[in-house]
């Protein structure tokens, strides 16, 4: 016992220490406390290590209580081993029932930086619940408001494909009435259909501009029925096959054996959702690489995931990537990903992000099951 309690003082020295280092942490958890974010830890094996006051409330959390964030979070334990195996930071959304019908958007990241986080993870948990409910008047307002900024743009690309079309025609009339007065020879008939091909392009050119204004300014209303999601995937597919093969693109269409359920769904707008993702991933491939697709059944949906070997995202595109008009692309317009969040949610479904910098991304989306719908809508009448 003597020699713990030494005369030198470097007991005293520990204790004051240990008190200080008390304060201070009392001092950050109280940091913690105040802000109306849920911020967690928690260990490869799900365990709680600390939940901030307001991840208790949202999650129904007692004080001193164990319990495994996996059982909370149904499907978290697959995020957390991506982020454990190479450090990416992955975006998920959840619903939870207890103790409120809760919709939470969850990042997830190494708790240390540079993904040495010794199997320990940061949870990052926003109540986006209202925002999804009001998610519709809130994409009319931000298109509303995009207008402005857009007319000036799309004004100036209308601009010179309708007068190149309008120099093209005069020229076919003029040939045109040539032949008329039947001086007709091939070489005339050949530069008609120069001219007349050249306006078909400028149309084409025309109607993409018009076709990703009005598909970004006009409501989702979807047309919903019983549908197969890989029936419009395959049609997407083929119509990108040439420029998949002519950008040396190889996709992989991976999917469980038997049937998929169904999806209460519209399949145009899916059509142009995976046409939206299947962009995305070919215009982040600089020299050709791969596409996978994987499509899996799950409890309540049915999950199609698309990961490419492109370039990926850093934490700031990651951030923004959903904010309209943003993108890193010098001739895009940034309302790829705002039209694939719209239909995603156009459909009550959810959508995952998994990216790292230099190593690829991976879109998830996941649509209801078409008997899910059923219950819902039986649920809704006896409750009548």
């Amino acid at each position: 016992m003597a020699g713990i309690f030494s005369n030198d003082g470097s007991y005293g020295k520990l204790l004051r220490q240990n008190k200080r280092l008390t304060r201070d942490l009392l001092k950050i958890e109280s940091v913690f406390n105040a802000i109306n974010t849920a911020v967690m830890v928690v260990d490869a094996c799900g365990e709680i290590q600390f939940a901030n006051n307001f991840a208790k409330k949202i999650l129904g959390l007692a004080d001193g209580e164990s319990r495994t964030v996996f059982k909370i979070l149904p499907g978290i334990e697959e995020a957390v081993s991506i982020v454990a195996e190479n450090g990416a930071h992955v975006f998920r959304e959840f619903e939870i029932n207890y103790p409120e019908t809760r919709i939470l958007g969850a990042q997830i990241v190494p708790y240390l930086p540079g993904g040495q986080g010794g199997g320990t993870f940061a949870l990052i948990l926003n109540d986006i619940t209202q925002d999804r409910r009001d998610t519709e008047d809130l994409i009319e307002n931000e298109k509303i408001a995009s207008v402005l900024d857009l007319a000036s743009g799309v004004a100036h690309e209308l601009g010179n494909p309708l007068n190149s079309i309008n120099i093209h025609l005069q020229l076919a009339r003029r040939k045109l009435a040539k032949l008329m007065e039947g001086h007709a020879d091939r070489q005339s008939v050949s530069d008609v259909m120069e001219s007349v091909e050249i306006c078909s392009q400028e149309v084409s050119r025309l109607d993409g501009i018009i076709e990703n204004f009005l598909k970004a300014l006009r409501p989702m209303r979807p047309n919903m029925s019983e549908c197969d999601m890989l029936k419009p995937l395959m049609e997407t597919l083929h119509i990108l096959k040439a420029e998949l093969e002519d950008l040396e693109i190889e996709v992989n269409v991976v999917k469980e054996s038997g049937m998929l359920p169904k999806v209460f769904a519209d399949e145009n707008l899916l059509k142009q959702l995976y046409f939206n993702i299947l962009r995305n991933a070919m215009e982040a491939m600089d020299g050709g690489g791969s596409i996978t697709v994987d499509a899996r059944e799950e409890d309540d949906c049915v999950r199609v995931s698309f990961t490419d070997t492109g370039c990926g995202m850093d934490e700031d595109g990651m951030s923004n990537l959903f904010r309209p008009h943003y993108t890193t692309k010098p001739d895009g317009n940034g309302l790829g990903m705002t039209i694939i969040h719209a239909i995603v949610r156009a459909h009550n479904g959810k959508i995952d992000i998994d990216s790292r910098p230099g190593e690829g991304t991976t879109v998830s989306v996941c649509i209801p099951r078409a008997e899910k719908r059923v219950k819902m809508l039986e649920h809704d009448d006896d409750s009548e």
